[in-house]
């Protein structure tokens, strides 16, 4: 049976903004104490990103955590838009992880995870962002189609990233020259970083509802655009570099195989209360299935 253990990927987030809302709290459960919740970052008009929070307050050696020290400053000191309005909330450069995952729906999503969170003080400082870079095993570079399977123009990478939990799917876009530059630069069963945008748009439809008397209802809907866009990235990664060593083909199909049969398993388990099951521990193609 092929070794499943594999490198974890690079995958960070590097967001500037504006605190749009949180929701952070205190719970102790089984001795342990920790911080747990949110905190949502505003970088445009229609751009936030949601970073999820879990922090202990003490160290596997019994030491104070640093982090959860600065977890506190942000639950008690930061201020949202949601509490004081744009002019005086608490703008914040946060460096957190990328975290591809697959529900248990089977559906796949990506959220942002970060215990590292800093005001910015100096207007000169203030440049809003919303960043990744990923390393990833590419699985196919493919163009994407709308819904009448007509391409847009833009490019989708696919790719396989080891996690701490495993080995998840993610898919990147790119546009333009960039996309057409992927699809010529690179090939199925290399090992790249990336990197780009996180598109996380939040847009708001108004519709007039005519009525019989008075003025019209507005019904308010929101439309959510997530990508990451990619802007740029490295040359594929080479056998025999120490440093930035490619993922091996066989390794990789063996974590998908093991990822399959995990996910498998929560399906059979599913109808069983209070049965859970836990993914393996941190796990190191041509076309892949997903």
């Amino acid at each position: 049976m092929a070794e499943t253990n594999l490198r974890q990927a690079e995958a960070k987030a590097v967001v500037a903004g504006v605190v749009s809302d949180k929701d952070l709290q205190v719970v102790t459960e089984d001795g342990v104490t920790r911080i747990t919740g949110y905190v949502t970052v505003k970088t445009s008009d229609v751009n936030f990103v949601r970073f999820n929070v879990n922090v202990n307050e003490k160290t596997k050696a019994g030491t104070e955590s640093k982090p959860y020290a600065g977890i506190q400053t942000v639950m008690n000191e930061y201020k949202s838009i949601a509490e004081v309005g744009e002019e005086e909330a608490t703008r914040v450069r946060v460096t957190g992880d990328v975290r591809p995952y697959t529900d248990k729906n089977g559906h796949r999503a990506v959220g942002y995870r970060s215990n590292f969170f800093n005001r910015i003080k100096n207007d000169a400082d203030y440049e809003p962002r919303a960043e990744f870079s990923i390393e990833l095993y590419i699985a196919s570079i493919m163009p994407e189609l709308d819904s009448e399977g007509v391409e847009t123009g833009r490019m989708l990478v696919t790719g396989w990233m080891p996690t701490y939990n495993g080995i998840e799917p993610i898919t990147l876009v790119a546009d333009g020259e960039v996309g057409k530059a992927i699809e010529s630069e690179y090939e199925v069963g290399q090992t790249v970083e990336f990197y780009g945008d996180i598109i996380n748009n939040r847009i708001e439809h108004v519709t007039e509802i005519p009525v019989k008397i008075g003025k019209p209802r507005r019904k308010v809907t929101y439309e959510n655009k997530n990508d990451l866009l990619i802007n740029g990235a490295s040359e594929a990664y080479e056998e025999g570099v120490t440093e930035n060593p490619p993922y091996n083909a066989d390794t990789i199909q063996a974590a998908i195989q093991e990822r399959n049969n995990r996910l498998e398993e929560a399906k059979a388990q599913a109808s069983r209360p209070m049965t859970q099951t836990k993914p393996s521990g941190a796990a190191h193609g041509r076309r892949l299935g997903f």
